[in-house]
């Protein structure tokens, strides 16, 4: 299956705190969308959660099983297709307050 990942796009993404008072807990939405008018292979998701000076406090690679669960990734992402992303993720004592997100093939 191709993977042409110039073709594949963040279309929109938000990170949010569940709750305020624990703010490591946290809820990654995104949308990926595939410009390609044939289906490609699931891209990896690349987050990187920052601190308050921009800098990586950490980094992770997702697989579409895990940013697409519970729903199955099938075989890939149809052309001109749309993937909504949603995950709950434990960041612990990191307290992010800002994330940067990527695509990418293995």
């Amino acid at each position: 299956m191709p993977r042409e990942t110039e073709r594949l796009s963040i279309e929109g993404s938000d990170l949010r705190a569940l709750d305020p008072a624990r703010p490591g807990r946290v809820l990654l939405t995104a949308t990926i969308r595939n410009h390609a008018p044939f289906a490609q292979a699931w891209p990896l998701l690349e987050l990187t959660l920052t601190n308050v000076r921009d800098e990586a406090v950490i980094r992770r690679a997702f697989t579409a099983t895990e940013y697409l669960a519970p729903a199955a990734p099938g075989a890939g992402i149809g052309p001109g297709a749309e993937a909504t992303v949603r995950m709950r993720l434990e960041a612990q004592d990191l307290q992010p307050v800002g994330y940067r997100l990527y695509l990418f093939q293995p």
